[in-house]
């Protein structure tokens, strides 16, 4: 490829889009774009912004260059599912690959997310990669724009997707798939300036339109118009963007159909992923006023109302958002930035509903959270949003990616006691998922984090998120350098140097005041106040002297003239602070939290020498916190550690001295598998323990049975529930197992039979593998689970991005698709001809999902 060729097309392109692809903001596509509605204030574009600090600098070079390719690595499944399909629409070959509803949606924000990087760090072989993966998508995709590849193929699951084209869009993923091809479309266009993978989302938008409002098209829902929402909100905010690339007001009218069609042309009627409010669809968008069910497809949706009001000029959804941020600040949103607490339904439970070890709080979720106040600060000029964005950015999302940029969080909880499997199959970070919605969301956003730093109108600049970083911020009387120097998030001192066009410019600063800075509360909303009173001031200065502001919408506002070489400065009080929480979360009751800052701060085992839920902070240490010291070795070198006082509990009367050294939740599960954590620390002993707490679903076995046992030493039915938490597959004689050899290629099933009758919420499963050691025991071909209730067997029916995996060294995990009480399970298992079967543990969690309650 020609590189003067490619550098080209990029200035042809316009390069605006930054975060614009996340938050909707004014860009230039056409020269009609500046007429139309918009949001009132405008982020400067991440590729505009040139970081020069030590926190996000070396995660974007990260980004770069380990968790880009890496990604694109593992969607190697994806790309060859497109080729297998383009090869069978195309007439080369009669292989169809697999069904899968949503693997194609990783895929494309894993593209999205490289065409990010080639906006910051071109790179020609990158490129290349993409281009060819476009090949791949355009002959996937059908003559008329349709594209999903099991339709196309002809061997749909029925029960995931149908038996025709949209016609079970509550759970196919079909508009949520395309959604995400939008946004890497546009993307990719404004990257590079190549329109080819643009026009086939377009032409893809506007086959979506006829079949879905127009209608006409024989082969789709027999020509009339389908006019349904989809289960799954994606595409509405992808029109948007759709809309800002091309100017096409066909999408953005698109965009707002969707939302005023939801709950309207289309309702269910049933518990589970088919509850009305499970996908929205409870009510009309602008008359829902409460958070309800999946957290990321709901977050997604006000993202998209946010949207479409900017960009129509009106406020159809205003008072239907409003409402929904009060109820999430004030009681069912997480300290760490988390929605969507609860487990079953990957979302929103009761108000105050907000456990710990139990949390479920999806990485997604919280990109979403960031997406969505991020939209509504832009909507409302109000700093508050901005405040829950960084909450939920430094915390929730970052806790997501490790800092290598290989491994991840799926489920993020507040508490982990180094037992019991919580990420999907895993006590630890993952190196991917089955359902892998989360490494490419918090791998986008990072990439454009640059662009939360700055925004604008015509007359003011915003400093909306603190970083060491360079930007050129245009106003309407000339563009404004500014040199920001910090080290926020660990500081709360900032220093801009002022550089404007002009000689002398007129033009206000608005430093955004967190919460945590001046507030009782951590943040805005009732649910975690201070304990500790904030001991300093907020001050600002203006080359060298201190300055008297204005505070509006949580803004400290310095408007004055301001000439070449001046010196804007802001002191944040950032002492460490105990905080509490509302009294009707009952989970953090005599509980306390710390935090630094945007920081929320967390126990860790490696740091403490003991299980963290051996430890407390007794009332009397409530007063003061103490020392602030960076680590200096290991994977954490250069983070702030926080020592406390507490107590190591010794037995059920006594306890000793001992600091407990914390660090920021962020950083946690970077040292190692099992290891035990906690936001939440006991204020008294009785809360401590000395011992963890055995697993509770080994009390509630009443008996184990099978249909063949190997006769080994290492060997035993009861193994398959023994509580050892194995260390990898090939585990051989560390200990028992339970297998079928040397009964080889033949059905087995084990069944757990329980004391009485249980609610589940999952079932683990980890297989035993030794086929690449010479061994007679392999992972099976497949599985399922059956379940008994009052005698009768039944299918277990597993939630809808489950499915029977057989990962190696890890568990596998199924959740049932609605509640599910029963009183034994079955496990059946086909093996690999010439192979037996074999499984190292079983862990079943017991408790009710709430699937029931939405």
């Amino acid at each position: 490829m020609n590189n003067k060729v490619t550098n080209v097309a990029k200035k042809l392109a316009p390069l605006l889009i930054s975060l614009a692809v996340v938050t909707g903001c004014k860009t230039t596509f056409g020269d009609s774009a500046a007429s139309k509605n918009d949001y009132p204030v405008v982020p400067v574009p991440f590729n505009k912004v040139k970081m020069t600090d030590e926190f996000w600098q070396p995660r974007l070079v990260t980004e770069r260059d380990v968790t880009v390719p890496f990604s694109l690595k593992n969607g190697q499944e994806a790309i060859d599912r497109l080729k297998m399909c383009g090869d069978f629409r195309l007439g080369k070959s009669e292989d169809k690959p697999s069904p899968h509803r949503f693997i194609s949606s990783d895929l494309f924000k894993v593209m999205e997310g490289a065409a990010y990087s080639l906006m910051t760090y071109p790179n020609e072989e990158l490129e290349v990669e993409l281009d060819s993966i476009i090949d791949l998508i355009g002959n996937a995709m059908q003559d008329d724009g349709y594209l999903y590849i099991s339709h196309t193929c002809g061997n749909p699951n029925l029960n995931e997707m149908g038996e025709k084209p949209y016609s079970w869009l509550v759970h196919s993923h079909e508009l949520y798939n395309v959604g995400h091809m939008y946004e890497g479309a546009v993307a990719y266009y404004e990257a590079t300036g190549k329109d080819r993978w643009l026009k086939m989302a377009e032409k893809n938008a506007q086959h979506v339109n006829k079949v879905f409002f127009v209608g006409g098209d024989p082969n789709y829902n027999d020509g009339k118009p389908i006019n349904q929402a989809p289960g799954h909100q994606e595409i509405e905010l992808a029109l948007c963007k759709l809309y800002r690339a091309t100017n096409n007001e066909l999408y953005l009218d698109m965009a707002k159909k969707f939302l005023d069609i939801r709950g309207v042309t289309y309702t269910v009627d049933g518990t589970g992923v088919m509850s009305p409010t499970y996908g929205q669809q409870h009510a009309p968008v602008a008359k829902q006023f409460e958070p309800a069910g999946h957290a990321v497809r709901a977050a997604y949706q006000y993202c998209a109302m946010a949207d479409v009001d900017a960009l129509t000029g009106r406020s159809d959804y205003k008072q239907a958002l409003d409402s929904i941020w009060d109820n999430l600040v004030n009681t069912r949103m997480h300290i760490t930035g988390g929605l969507g607490a609860v487990h079953g339904i990957e979302g929103f439970g009761a108000e105050y509903e907000l456990p710990n070890k139990d949390a479920y709080n999806e990485t997604c979720a919280a990109v979403s959270n960031v997406f969505f106040n991020h939209r509504m600060f832009l909507l409302t000029k109000d700093a508050k949003y901005l405040d829950i964005a960084e909450l939920s950015l430094f915390n929730n999302a970052l806790a997501g990616i490790n800092l290598a940029g290989n491994a991840f969080f799926y489920v993020n909880p507040l508490e982990a006691d180094g037992i019991s499997t919580f990420n999907h199959g895993v006590a630890d970070r993952a190196k991917w998922f089955g359902c892998a919605c989360c490494p490419p969301n918090i791998s986008r956003m990072i990439l454009q984090a640059p662009g939360y730093m700055y925004a604008h109108t015509d007359k003011d600049i915003y400093l909306s998120l603190y970083a060491g970083s360079e930007a050129e911020i245009p106003l309407a009387d000339g563009s404004v350098n500014v040199i920001q120097d910090t080290k926020y998030p660990f500081s709360g001192d900032v220093k801009v140097e002022v550089i404007p066009e002009k000689e002398t410019q007129e033009f206000a600063f608005k430093l955004r005041i967190p919460t945590w800075a001046k507030g009782k509360n951590y943040v805005p909303g009732k649910l975690y106040p201070f304990i500790t009173e904030n001991k300093g001031e907020v001050t600002v200065k203006v080359n060298g002297k201190t300055v008297d502001y204005d505070v509006e919408q949580g803004f400290a506002v310095i408007n004055r003239e301001w000439t070449k070489g001046d010196v804007l400065e802001l002191s944040l009080p950032m002492e460490a602070r105990y905080v509490d929480s509302f009294d009707k979360i009952e989970a953090n009751e005599h509980r306390v939290a710390v935090v630094k800052g945007p920081l929320v701060y967390c126990a860790e085992e490696p740091d403490n020498d003991v299980k963290i839920q051996n430890l407390f902070v007794p009332s009397t240490a409530l007063a003061t916190i103490g020392k602030t010291a960076n680590i200096n070795q290991g994977v954490l070198e250069g983070i702030p550690s926080i020592q406390i006082k507490g107590k190591q509990v010794i037995d059920d009367k006594n306890a000793k001295d001992k600091g407990i050294n914390l660090i920021p939740y962020y950083a946690w599960s970077n040292r190692g598998a099992g290891k035990t954590m906690s936001v939440w620390l006991p204020d008294n002993q009785d809360l401590a323990v000395e011992n963890l707490p055995s697993i509770k679903y080994l009390f509630a076995i009443e008996s184990i049975e099978a249909s063949f046992v190997e006769k080994a030493n290492d060997a035993s039915i009861e193994a398959l529930c023994d509580g050892a938490i194995p260390g990898s597959s090939a585990d051989r004689g560390s200990l028992p197992r339970w297998s079928t050899f040397p009964e080889v290629g033949k059905k087995q099933w084990a069944t757990i039979n329980f004391k009485e009758t249980k609610d589940i919420r999952d079932i683990s499963v980890y297989w035993a593998d030794r086929s690449e050691h010479n061994g007679s025991v392999k992972k099976p071909k497949s599985w399922n689970v059956e379940y008994k209730k009052e005698g009768k067997w039944h299918p277990f029916e597993v939630y809808i991005t489950d499915g029977y995996r057989t990962a190696l060294n890890q568990f596998n995990v199924i959740h049932p698709a609605s509640d599910l009480n029963c009183d034994a399970i079955r496990i059946n298992v086909t093996p690999y001809p010439e192979y037996a079967v074999g499984i190292l543990e079983t862990q079943i969690t017991f408790g009710e999902s709430s699937l029931s309650n939405m």
